[in-house]
């Protein structure tokens, strides 16, 4: 008996020894609770019916120890209203993501407008030429207006998004090189083009590193990931389901428009290699080419996201591709065909007409699709009758 009444006596203060330490550590800070020393757990259990301070024991209160020092810096940042800090800043970035999407579009929209007008009322130059120089800041404009709300949906790290991102980059700080070849809004254009470089790669950035700016996984870094995304656009190109579908024309146009771009390239290099040969360097040759290079550059990214969109549809029927930006391909891609048919290349021009034909029924197919759904059902259903 005396054994018994001393190994209870015992069980008794190691509970209570246990039961003090709980309350000391439950009152202390959370830092506190992360340095103190975890037990181990008790096979023996006090059964419930015995006093109130019996009925810590050593496998309840290790739990207890563990669930709060794994959790305590999670509720450090926790400011009761639901949200922690990094969720906050999360938020954050995505509204700036799309505000600077929005300024942009907004941006070269203007300048667009302004050398309309310019360009067709007060120093009236051939309309061809009209169109050309004001195909480059709306389709800019176009492709950051489709980027508006990727990063409020989290598709920043998408293959288009980063490709369009990219795309849009390119574009503003080859703009802001050549700025000295605009002579209409010039302050507006390097605020559009400085805008739409920064934002940009903040863009590409959050889809590559996630909005924590962890590398996401299965992320490499920005070379090798924009090395694959080269290959795999490459192969997306050439994957048709069929000669005579939708993909197949949109996958003419990435490659005209490739055709093209590179061989803008290859003029711009050769003049290049001369004035490094010690030949005069000629800014109306050189940034002339720089502004037809970006403005292809845009067309080909903008038709090979065309084509991404129809492929993860069904490859029969129309509806697929986004109906703004593929609306605003058709209209840049008339007015360069307007341009070539002016400069005497006639096969080419009549190409270019019948993809800006192409992609301007498939626009509007698309827009029917979507705002006349019920009419477009009654007809089908009809038809099947």
């Amino acid at each position: 008996m005396k054994q018994m009444s001393l190994a209870f006596f015992l069980l008794g203060v190691a509970a209570t020894a246990d039961a003090f330490q709980f309350h000391t550590m439950t009152s202390s800070s959370p830092l506190q609770r992360i340095l103190l020393p975890k037990r181990a757990p008790a096979s023996a259990t006090v059964a419930p019916s015995q006093q109130p301070w019996q009925q810590y024991s050593y496998s309840g209160v290790t739990s207890m120890l563990y669930s709060e020092s794994e959790t305590s810096s999670e509720t450090i940042d926790d400011s009761g209203g639901g949200e922690t800090k990094l969720q906050k800043k999360i938020a954050a970035r995505k509204k700036r993501v799309d505000i600077g999407y929005q300024t942009a579009a907004l941006a070269y929209a203007l300048v667009a407008c302004v050398s309309f007008v310019k360009y067709r009322f007060y120093e009236p130059i051939p309309i061809p030429s009209m169109l050309s120089i004001t195909a480059g800041p709306w389709m800019a404009s176009s492709v950051a207006r489709h980027l508006v709300g990727s990063g409020s949906d989290d598709s920043l790290n998408t293959g288009a998004s980063k490709r369009l991102n990219l795309a849009l980059a390119s574009f503003g700080f080859i703009g802001l090189l050549s700025k000295d070849i605009v002579t209409t809004a010039r302050p507006l254009w390097i605020f559009a083009c400085l805008i739409t470089m920064i934002n940009s790669i903040k863009g590409y950035g959050y889809g590559l590193k996630g909005w924590d700016l962890k590398m996401m996984d299965g992320n490499a870094g920005a070379a090798k990931d924009i090395l694959g995304g080269a290959v795999a656009s490459l192969r997306s190109v050439f994957a048709l389901p069929a000669i005579f579908s939708r993909s197949a024309g949109y996958a003419a146009m990435v490659v005209t428009f490739g055709a093209m771009k590179c061989a803008t390239m290859y003029k711009l290099i050769l003049h290049m290699v001369a004035v490094a040969d010690g030949g005069p360097m000629n800014k109306m040759v050189l940034l002339p080419l720089a502004f037809q290079c970006k403005k292809l550059l845009l067309l080909t990214v903008a038709a090979l996201t065309l084509k991404d969109a129809v492929d993860a549809m069904s490859p029969k029927g129309w509806g697929a591709a986004p109906v703004g930006l593929g609306l605003a391909t058709a209209v840049a891609t008339g007015a360069i065909a307007a341009q070539s048919i002016a400069q005497g290349s006639l096969n080419l021009g009549r190409w270019i007409a019948f993809l800006a034909v192409f992609s301007a029924v498939d626009g509007v197919n698309r827009w029917t699709s979507i705002n006349f759904p019920l009419k477009v059902t009654k007809t089908s259903n009809q038809n099947h009758a």
